[in-house]
């Protein structure tokens, strides 16, 4: 079994601010939210923890670890897809620096970066990496239980890279703060955390 949780709510997050590989603190729910999945997943017998090293992961990770009495484990592989020279922008003001860039990346956001950032298909190509480095175990049937603490965009690759979606299923999935997606046998489905 395989799950992937999305680090809590940041401040960015509240005003729709692109984060990429920038940080914002967890905000007073996202902090919540990283209990809530601690209580969630404390009897799920996690055996590995895998986070972001990005700050707002690795934080809601560590509220896991205690919770679990695991050791995380960092992996730059599963940093934030790279919104280069926008990060920390709204769309707004991406416009505004880069005039016609959105509308020229959303008409293939697969192979298409923001400027000096990454692409989905940049991003599908490191998690895939470590994806087959650490994580097909997990999908057997009597493979080990691992969590992975990541981001929304790269959360979405890992997922549609190990259940064989499509580019468009994977570009159009949505996971989030406080939902996780369980992961057996390739198949996905997603769950949203209780309040504790």
């Amino acid at each position: 079994m395989l799950y992937v949780v999305r680090h809590g709510q940041t401040e960015w997050n509240t005003e729709a601010r692109f984060q990429g590989q920038q940080d914002s603190p967890l905000s007073a729910l996202g902090q919540q939210q990283a209990r809530n999945a601690a209580a969630f997943l404390t009897s799920a017998g996690i055996e590995e923890l895998h986070a972001s090293p990005l700050d707002r992961a690795w934080k809601t990770a560590g509220v896991i670890a205690e919770a679990i009495e695991r050791d995380r484990r960092s992996d730059d592989r599963l940093k934030e897809c790279g919104f280069g020279a926008c990060e920390g922008m709204t769309l707004e003001e991406i416009e505004v620096a880069f005039p016609g860039k959105t509308a020229w990346r959303e008409a293939d956001r697969w192979n298409r970066p923001y400027p000096d950032g990454e692409s989905y298909a940049d991003v599908v190509l490191r998690v895939g990496s470590f994806a087959e480095e650490n994580l097909r175990p997990a999908l057997q049937p009597d493979g080990p239980v691992i969590c992975i603490v990541a981001h929304g965009m790269l959360n979405r690759c890992l997922v549609g890279y190990l259940c064989g979606w499509s580019q468009e299923e994977t570009m159009t999935a949505h996971q989030d703060n406080d939902e996780i997606f369980l992961l057996s046998d390739q198949s996905a489905a997603k769950v949203r955390v209780p309040s504790v």
